[in-house]
């Protein structure tokens, strides 16, 4: 049967299946509990289907809910993409896009990144949000970013993911004349102080395997929520971080950092892309996620090279 609902009926219904709460899909969407409850109500009308049980809290979607939004998600990113390809044409067009990325791989990456999008792209505003990966995936749901770069999430309803690129994770210490950078294959011969990243309980299990594993015990930790503050403190101390190791610079670094190569168990971070399930980028955020791709693999290659040498 033909459909005759409205895309305003679409979008709101895709939100209230994601945020699983009318109230909360109201918000997101800068609409009213009640005008989300009677664009619901009309759809199901219109369908002649209950699309979702009505609980105390929140609501629940029905298993007829569950293929209807599927499809939903196929109708949006299908009149995204023919949007965003009809832009191209209009004269004089200039995109803008917000993207959130993780502490851990603005240090590097983002500098060389803009620098070469600025120049292929010089009309296209790009906005960039550092901010920690368990809060990017309900920013991309409000709205407040458009895309993350971020690591591996916990698959949230109405966000998808897509893998860039997998580095290796590393232990970063102070560089000295006694374990000079930027490369060491000596594990720490005494307990060492660790600082960890705010928010990384998820990778901390396989990096404490390693350091296990390799002899390596901790006697202090701490959570910094700055990555710029959190080197400052290994490059003054004696404390000792975990990083990708794209993090460092192994030329510009080399005086102040060395790192130890988590690997056998290897420990890996993989970088990963987040973006709305209803959404298709813009070609200008593509081209950006494929320059920063190129660059931080660039980076992670410059220490594998290193790592295949010294047969780490």
């Amino acid at each position: 049967m033909p459909f005759r609902g409205s895309l305003q009926d679409i979008r709101l219904f895709v939100a209230a299946y994601e945020e699983k709460s009318f109230t909360a899909a109201a918000q997101r969407e800068n609409s009213t509990q009640s005008g989300v409850s009677h664009h619901i109500r009309q759809l199901e009308m219109l369908l002649n289907v209950k699309l979702f049980v009505r609980e105390k809290v929140g609501v629940t979607a029905t298993p007829v809910a569950d293929i209807f939004y599927r499809k939903c998600i196929e109708t949006l990113r299908g009149i995204d993409d023919a949007t965003n390809r009809v832009a191209q044409f209009v004269p004089g067009h200039q995109g803008t896009f917000t993207v959130g990325i993780i502490p851990a791989l603005t240090h590097r990456i983002v500098a060389p990144t803009l620098m070469r999008f600025a120049q292929s792209h010089p009309n296209v505003k790009v906005r960039i949000v550092e901010s920690f990966g368990s809060l990017l995936p309900q920013m991309i749901a409000s709205g407040e970013l458009d895309f993350a770069i971020s690591t591996l999430h916990g698959g949230e309803t109405g966000i998808r993911a897509r893998q860039l690129l997998i580095t290796p994770e590393c232990l970063v210490s102070q560089a000295t004349p006694e374990q000079p950078g930027p490369l060491t294959t000596a594990p720490p011969n005494r307990p060492i102080n660790i600082a960890w990243a705010s928010r990384m309980e998820g990778r901390r299990a396989a990096i404490m395997a390693c350091l296990s594993a390799h002899d390596i015990t901790v006697d202090a930790e701490l959570e910094i929520d700055s990555a710029l503050a959190m080197l400052d403190l290994v490059g003054r101390s004696d404390w000792r971080t975990v990083t990708p190791c794209l993090m460092i610079d192994p030329e510009a670094d080399r005086q102040r950092f060395a790192i130890y190569p988590l690997r056998d168990p290897d420990v890996d971070f993989s970088i990963m892309l987040l973006e709305r399930t209803a959404n298709v980028l813009v070609p200008e955020a593509e081209a950006f996620v494929e320059m920063f791709t190129e660059e931080a693999r660039r980076a992670s290659d410059g220490w594998m090279e290193r790592f295949a040498v010294a047969q780490v």
